[in-house]
């Protein structure tokens, strides 16, 4: 496996972070990830840090110290989703003008359909130097609703509607994987231990 790379994880503060699922909001389950992540690329010899959008302006430089799951609790634990619209591409700008040298960076959030205007010219940003990973979380009430039993017109247009809606969100997956992204989208419960993996993946594939 390589070693002595760069992680960074891009944490979106936006409203739709503040969608929840179960006792925990999008939000609270993305910084869990995030730090699951970070202590795992620690132990591989990376050097991680992590940078905010949507939100409060919060940037740790990647490093590769036994304390820096410290330093990212301690920068990260007060942050909640604010009323903001996820703005990729100025993130994007932002990133650029701190991280010079070539790095994983994995962007937690949540699609939507109306992000092509900021995510993609984001990506391409991006892409110039690092490699993507959109990490998204989908809520697990899609699922429940495709597996309800469909025994009445209102749950038939529910089931349609849900089904649309998947359909149009892998689209969006494609069009991202067509620009060099690397994509994953999971259910909350699940995006820590997803998550984990594809950095893994990513390490014996040589991607860095």
């Amino acid at each position: 496996d390589e070693r002595d790379q760069q992680i960074v994880l891009l944490i979106d503060c936006g409203r739709r972070m503040a969608a929840q699922d179960d006792a925990l909001s999008h939000f609270d389950h993305v910084l869990n990830a995030a730090l699951l992540l970070a202590w795992v690329g620690l132990r591989q010899g990376d050097a991680v840090g992590a940078m905010t959008m949507s939100g409060p302006d919060r940037w740790i430089a990647p490093r590769k110290s036994g304390a820096t799951v410290n330093l990212l609790l301690n920068g990260l634990y007060d942050l909640h989703p604010t009323a903001a619209t996820s703005d990729y591409y100025a993130a994007a700008v932002r990133l650029g003008t701190r991280l010079k040298k070539r790095a994983l960076v994995v962007v937690l959030s949540n699609l939507r359909d109306e992000d092509d205007d900021t995510l993609l010219p984001a990506l391409e940003l991006l892409r110039a130097r690092h490699l993507v990973l959109f990490a998204s979380l989908r809520e697990d009430i899609l699922t429940r609703a495709l597996k309800t039993r469909v025994d009445s017109f209102g749950r038939a247009l529910t089931h349609a509607a849900t089904a649309d809606y998947l359909h149009d969100r892998e689209l969006a997956f494609r069009r991202l994987a067509h620009r060099g992204a690397l994509c994953l989208d999971v259910e909350p419960q699940q995006l820590p231990v997803a998550l984990v993996n594809r950095y893994l993946d990513i390490k014996r594939g040589g991607r860095l």
